[in-house]
Order: C-alpha cells, then sequence, then structure tokens
C-alpha cells in the first residue's frame, strides 16, 4: 500500500459520486489499497429493508443470498445491529461483532458466511438518518483474517471520501426528484414518487389532495394502497414490477368507497444509472375519469381513427363502464361490444380497458 494507490483510491470515490465512473471501480480501489477481497457500499432502510446492496469481488450472487439468509436483518447479523449504532465514519474491524454467535443462531447466514468465505470484515457508516442509513465494508476472508492497524487507518481514510461522494450523489438525486415533480405540477399529474422500498417519498399537489380525502387510496406505513380492499393486491404487484424496472403496468381501476367513479392507476419504473442511491425508483400516476364523454370521443376518434360508434364506447370504457354496462346503455348485444372493444384496442395499441384509460385524451 503506497501513498499514491490511496490518492487513486480517493479520487475515484469523488468521480464516483458524480457518476464519472463506477462504484465497482471504486470499491475495487478500497479492496485493492487494503488487501481485501472485495468491498461492499450498502443501504439500509427501516424495517431491515435493503434499498441497494453492491459487493465486489464476489460472485453476483452473493448480494442476493446475503438477503435470502437474512443478512440486511439486526436481528440475525450482528454487523448490521452493532454498525448501525455506530456513529457516522467510526470505524469497527471484526472484534466488534459477535458473527460466530449469529452463526450458531441462523444457519441460512452461517451457510452463506462460510460458501462465500466472509469470515471478516471492517465496516463503518457514511450516512445516518431516522429512515436511512449508507455504509461501507470491507470483505474478507478467513484466510487475509482480521485488519491490521494500517489497513484499518488506509479504510477510514478512504470512507471519509467515500462519505462525500454518496452525499453528493443523494444531493443530485433530489435536485433530478425535484425536477421531475415540477414537470408533472405543470401539467397538472396526479403522482407519487416511491423509493426502492415502496415507500411514499414525494407526491404532487393533487396527489396529495387524493389521499387527503381517502376514498381511493391511502398510506399505510409509508406504502401507498387502495382503500378499496379489493384493489390492493393489483396497485402492490405493478409496484413491485416497476421496483425491479420491468415496463409500465396499469395497476388497477382503483374503487371509491363511496360513489360509483374509478381512478385508473398505472406504475412505471423511473430512469436511473446503475449506481445506488435511495431516491425515488418507481412512479405512480392516477389517471382520473376523462372529463366530457363526447368530447373525449371526438377527440379520440380524430386521434386513433375509430368511427363514431367505437370512439363512444372508447370514451365510456375510459369512464369505467364495463362491456356489459355498455351493452344495456346502448341496448345492443354484450356480444357486439365485445367485438367493438376489441376492435378500439387493436386500433389504440393496448390489451386492457385499463391501458386505454390512460391513452384516452383528458378533456
Amino acid at each position: 500500500m503506497t501513498q499514491k494507490s490511496v490518492e487513486a483510491a480517493a479520487e475515484r470515490f469523488q468521480a464516483a459520486g458524480l457518476g464519472q465512473v463506477s462504484w465497482e471501480e471504486a470499491l475495487d480501489g478500497l479492496a485493492a489499497v487494503t488487501g481485501s477481497t472485495g468491498a461492499q457500499l450498502i443501504g439500509l432502510g427501516s424495517e431491515a429493508t435493503v434499498p441497494f446492496n453492491v459487493m465486489t469481488g464476489v460472485p453476483p450472487e452473493t448480494g442476493r443470498d446475503f438477503l435470502v439468509a437474512g443478512g440486511g436483518d439486526p436481528a440475525i447479523n450482528s454487523r448490521v445491529r452493532i454498525g448501525m449504532r455506530a456513529a457516522e465514519l467510526e470505524v469497527l474491524d471484526e472484534s466488534a461483532f459477535t458473527t460466530a454467535t449469529d452463526m450458531r443462531l441462523s444457519p441460512e447466514y452461517a451457510d452463506w458466511i462460510r460458501t462465500y468465505d466472509m469470515h471478516h470484515t471492517c465496516l463503518t457508516n457514511l450516512v445516518k438518518e431516522p429512515e436511512r442509513n449508507a455504509g461501507l465494508a470491507l470483505l474478507r476472508s478467513e484466510q487475509q483474517g482480521n485488519v491490521s492497524s494500517e489497513q484499518k487507518r488506509a479504510f477510514a481514510l478512504l470512507a471519509a471520501h467515500a462519505r462525500g461522494a454518496v452525499r453528493t450523489q443523494m444531493a443530485l438525486e433530489a435536485q433530478g426528484a425535484q425536477l421531475l415533480a415540477g414537470a408533472l405540477e405543470a401539467v397538472r399529474a396526479t403522482a407519487f414518487f416511491c423509493d426502492a422500498g415502496g415507500r411514499v417519498r414525494g407526491m404532487t399537489a393533487s396527489a396529495e389532495a387524493l389521499l387527503t380525502d381517502g376514498d381511493v387510496l391511502r398510506l399505510r406505513k409509508g406504502r401507498l394502497t387502495t382503500a378499496c380492499e379489493a384493489d390492493r393486491h393489483g396497485l402492490e404487484l405493478a409496484l413491485a414490477a416497476a421496483l425491479t424496472g420491468g415496463p409500465p403496468a396499469y395497476a388497477v381501476a382503483a374503487r371509491r368507497l363511496h360513489g360509483d367513479e374509478r381512478l385508473f392507476i398505472e406504475a412505471a419504473p423511473l430512469p436511473s444509472s446503475s449506481a445506488p442511491g435511495f431516491g425515488p425508483r418507481a412512479l405512480i400516476i392516477v389517471h382520473g375519469p376523462s372529463g366530457d364523454e363526447k368530447r373525449v370521443a371526438v377527440a379520440a376518434g380524430s386521434l386513433y381513427g375509430l368511427s363514431a360508434s367505437e370512439a363512444a364506447i372508447a370514451a365510456q370504457l375510459a369512464a369505467g363502464r364495463s362491456p356489459a354496462a355498455i351493452a344495456h346503455e346502448r341496448r345492443v348485444s354484450l356480444g357486439t361490444v365485445r367485438t367493438q372493444v376489441r376492435r378500439i384496442y387493436e386500433k389504440v395499441g393496448v390489451a386492457s380497458q385499463l391501458e386505454l384509460a390512460a391513452r384516452m385524451p383528458k378533456l
């Protein structure tokens, strides 16, 4: 370990915070300087959630198996439990933890340590806030043993640079979220921003008003849920898909507890780099029923090349009516309406009533 190698590793962390190099590259530099197998940058949220977990020098499945084994749970892992109590930049080595006891009490966690040879560590808190922590750690094998005094000093020095980089990235994430919120406010969108754990971290003014009303959507332990129990599962599935980076999903036609109106909910992943962070990871957009159906029908007919009958039915579907209700109202057979619905879907390029509602003009 040389002064030059330490300085180069510090520069990598500074560049990572600005998105100029990957966090993996910065962590590799830390591992090399300290003679460790790898290094880890981990985010810990409330209720044992792990918003991000970047590990280098180990097989790709190590991080996944870490979570499966309960590694992020303070009740299982003393490195997490004791480490989270430490002050920012307070450095703890393996002597501070009860890993041997942890392994006896949790066979799954013990298997993870043995499988990936994670017998020793050295760690610190980079950021400590009420509902989120960011930590930095060394990944060391049984043969490498605990860190030496010199390695511990190098880790402490580089941790200060890593902390500055994480703070920089958090500031950039917050700025990006504010810009997005402003854009959505400008178009009067009803939108919620959710973090990696599914908790709501921001919302537009109309979204806040919808929550205050409480007749369609509510917050439960910081997470968005529907007032109507029957609609809850669809929203949860769509949000989970969005958080894993899946395509936008039309979650549910959420019913009001009082009244016949339905609101259409869409869940979509937010664009992000491969860098870890606590910023918003998914967007929930609520589409209200279209305005005057005749005006909507005219606009939809022109936009998608629908016949007058198809446009009228499309407007009714967007307002939340079922094909059966439309057939009854128009005094035609249900089969006739279903045939027209299929043609409408083909012309608009959608596969469901929820998608159609989201594509219809809002007048």
